[in-house]
């Protein structure tokens, strides 16, 4: 990677980092580091990162590892700005870089290493593995559409438990539908002497802006708890291609957000 001016205005600060943002973190970083002890004069990442179309959390991210690993990331030529990023909080971070680079590792392998040096089962998942999201469920109304059900019966596995992994064993929502409901509005009359069942259906109700807003906050906060440090870490080994919609998304959000304030 190629060094920025010795002496970069702020324009050319923001016009490298906007251009690398989709290629590469270390560059980003770079110029969030310089920008803040030239130009930045009581603003933050957050002000940085809607200048080239990220977040503040991004740019931090970026700034903090090229802070600490840009004047010896050379010496790990053969990792990637992941392993940096997830290795940013260990003390021991020197000897788990070296221990990849020398073995040219992923980012998972160094990370199970570093626990065996600690001692720690890896036949358990670490706590940060933990997906935060795990106990909250989306609302979802009744579709308009003919819908298939099946009455689950019989038991079954916890979805993504290991015995449910294992066997194939599927959640009731998640199994294939048998029968058919039918369809609001129809007018035909049960056979003589058979069995009805009613169920109530639901229209979907017209949504306000202000609940429409309410679920698209709530939305956002779920995708920021998703991302967590090892995902985000793993973003810049993902096909360019999902990497540049993904980054697209988030910084076309952050704009119009941006105009709220």
């Amino acid at each position: 990677m190629a060094d920025s001016p010795s002496n970069p205005t702020e324009d050319e600060l923001i016009d490298r980092a906007k251009t690398s943002v989709s290629d590469s973190s270390w560059v980003v970083g770079q110029c969030a580091a310089e920008w803040t002890q030239r130009y930045a004069r009581g603003r933050t990442d957050n002000d940085f990162g809607m200048l080239i179309g990220l977040s503040g959390d991004q740019v931090y991210q970026r700034r903090r590892v090229w802070e600490t690993f840009g004047d010896v990331r050379e010496e790990y030529a053969t990792l990637r700005w992941s392993h940096f990023y997830v290795a940013l909080t260990w003390d021991d971070a020197p000897e788990c870089l070296a221990w990849a680079a020398e073995n040219e590792t992923t980012v998972a392998e160094m990370r199970a290493w570093r626990r065996l040096q600690h001692g720690e089962d890896l036949t358990q998942p670490a706590e940060e593995e933990i997906p935060p999201w795990e106990s909250e469920e989306p609302v979802a109304f009744v579709p308009n559409e003919l819908t298939e059900v099946r009455d689950p019966g019989g038991e079954s596995s916890e979805p993504g438990s290991d015995a449910s992994l294992a066997t194939g064993t599927r959640s009731s929502a998640e199994r294939e539908p048998v029968a058919t409901g039918v369809a609001r509005g129809s007018q035909s009359e049960p056979e003589a002497g058979a069995e009805t069942t009613r169920t109530a259906v639901v229209e979907k109700p017209d949504v306000s802006a202000e609940q429409m807003v309410k679920r698209m906050t709530s939305a956002v906060e779920r995708v920021n708890k998703a991302l967590t440090p090892e995902l985000i870490a793993a973003l810049p080994d993902l096909p360019k291609k999902v990497r540049n919609r993904f980054v697209k998304a988030v910084g076309e959000l952050s704009a119009k957000a941006a105009k709220l304030l």
